[in-house]
């Protein structure tokens, strides 16, 4: 869109997505002509068609499409129910061209929508956008994803396999069918993603057994009662601690996300997020401050909250980066990696964050950030944090 605008180019330009689905409002900028509201795929390729034969392409289901009459807004499709019928993803488009994208891991996807309705996510109105739309969470067949694998891994060898799933382990029946079978063909070292409270002993001995190495989930706060009624991520500590333990069991390195900013987050909540990581001794802890977009049940709670009006105009690029919330709260995000492996740390750390220097958080926020990412995907870190309580 820049490029064009810059270079005044007649390139048609089209924006999919989570922003322009929930605010397409983005519409109206110079440079975007179209937007696809929801899953592309078929529009896409009809459109991809209609523009090769120079045909109308402003009924599209899916698409809205700015003409010189306004703004046309197509209806959305029923979902594709039976996603095994999708091509896989061209994967050399992107690996020809960067060959940098590799990193010696490939990323696959299971299934297609999330059964979890979290107030900061989008999630829940996609849920609304398809109602009456067919099946929202859709699952591939094991031996699709297995051919899908092994067709990458013969054309990309690789290390590791990241399988990015909202949630990777809510489908028992497809885990117990498609994990021996990953096993026995693939056997390469995987991560996934999880909601906690979804794994069992079962479950992650089987995840286990077929070499799962890392997996990732969300904490979002150590305050159960912003957890429950601002997340809506209704998870007692307790159950968070059982099954983080769990994974230490079976020798699973898992890393934690979470968010600071929340609204009506005191101080004193945010530091109980940094009490749960060293709690639970994550492995990988990692922290954003929270972004209210635009389509969100958070959006409104925040607008209601601050008694302000969300402009996504004004949102930062970076969800690390934020005016939205008190010096302490940004400065606290920066130090979250060191105030977890290194708790010692943390009554200094209390101190440093009232200090205004941008500085002096930017540099061990990057050093932090850089390092719980790396060591996180892959699969030998030579850098540990180990300095912990008592130790």
């Amino acid at each position: 869109g820049i490029i064009k605008k810059k270079s005044k180019s007649s390139v048609f330009t089209i924006m999919g997505g989570p922003h322009p689905t929930f605010y397409p409002a983005i519409i109206e900028s110079d440079p975007v002509d179209c937007i696809c509201i929801g899953e592309g795929e078929h529009a896409m390729a009809e459109l991809a068609d209609a523009l090769e034969q120079h045909k109308d392409f402003t009924q599209i289901s899916n698409l809205w499409v700015k003409t010189a009459g306004g703004i046309r807004k197509n209806d959305v499709r029923p979902l594709t129910k039976d996603i095994d019928s999708l091509p896989f993803p061209d994967r050399d488009i992107y690996f020809r061209d960067y060959p940098q994208l590799r990193l010696n891991r490939l990323a696959f996807i299971a299934s297609r929508g999330c059964p979890y309705t979290c107030s900061y996510c989008f999630n829940k109105s996609l849920l609304a956008l398809y109602k009456d739309k067919g099946p929202y969470v859709r699952w591939r067949t094991p031996g699709n994803m297995i051919h899908e694998i092994e067709e990458n891994i013969r054309k990309y060898p690789s290390k590791i396999v990241y399988f990015q799933d909202d949630v990777f382990t809510t489908n028992t029946a497809f885990l117990k069918e498609f994990l021996p079978l990953y096993r026995e063909k693939i056997g390469l070292p995987f991560i996934c993603l999880s909601r906690i409270e979804s794994l069992d002993e079962d479950k992650v001995k089987l995840l286990k057994d077929a070499g799962c190495v890392r997996i990732f989930w969300g904490l979002e706060s150590g305050n159960e009662k912003l957890r429950k009624e601002i997340l809506k991520r209704d998870i007692p500590n307790s159950v968070i601690i059982q099954k983080a333990s769990l994974l230490k069991k079976h020798g699973i390195k898992f890393r934690t996300y979470n968010m600071l900013g929340i609204p009506g987050e005191r101080l004193e909540q945010a530091y109980e997020t940094i009490a749960m990581n060293v709690t639970i001794d994550t492995d990988y802890p990692w922290c954003s401050l929270l972004t209210p977009y635009p389509g969100t049940e958070i959006a409104g709670i925040f607008e209601k909250e601050y008694s302000c009006k969300m402009d996504p105009d004004t949102f930062t690029t970076s969800f690390f980066k934020s005016s939205l919330f008190p010096a302490a709260t940004a400065n606290l995000q920066k130090m979250f990696v060191w105030a977890v492996k290194f708790p010692r740390l943390f009554p200094f750390i209390k101190k440093l964050i009232r200090f205004r220097i941008p500085l002096l958080f930017d540099l061990p926020f990057l050093a932090g950030y850089a390092w719980s990412t790396y060591a996180a995907n892959c699969l030998r870190c030579p850098i540990s944090c180990t300095w912990r309580r008592g130790t």
